[in-house]
């Protein structure tokens, strides 16, 4: 086995910590795309007050087998009275 010792300066090492974490990405990247149980969680209503919304129009699921998705930007306009 080799062992090997290298000596750094504080800005060499700044440098590379530097380097090391523009090759990570800061915060993992949320879908878009919520089930019923977290639409019901961001709009702090029951997951029954999502089915009425959508039955009654206001918004609009699109669906993936059957899961029902809804999307945030949807979410925020109903909430700020906006139509998407």
């Amino acid at each position: 086995m080799i062992e090997l010792t290298v000596r750094l300066t504080d800005e060499q090492l700044a440098e590379i910590a530097q380097r090391a974490a523009a090759l990570v990405p800061a915060t993992p990247v949320a879908s878009p795309w919520l089930n019923v149980t977290d639409a019901a969680e961001r709009l702090r209503c029951g997951k029954d007050r999502i089915y009425d919304l959508i039955a009654l129009g206001k918004l609009h699921p699109h669906r993936d087998g059957r899961r029902v998705l809804l999307h945030r930007d949807d979410l925020d306009a109903y909430v700020e009275g906006r139509n998407r």
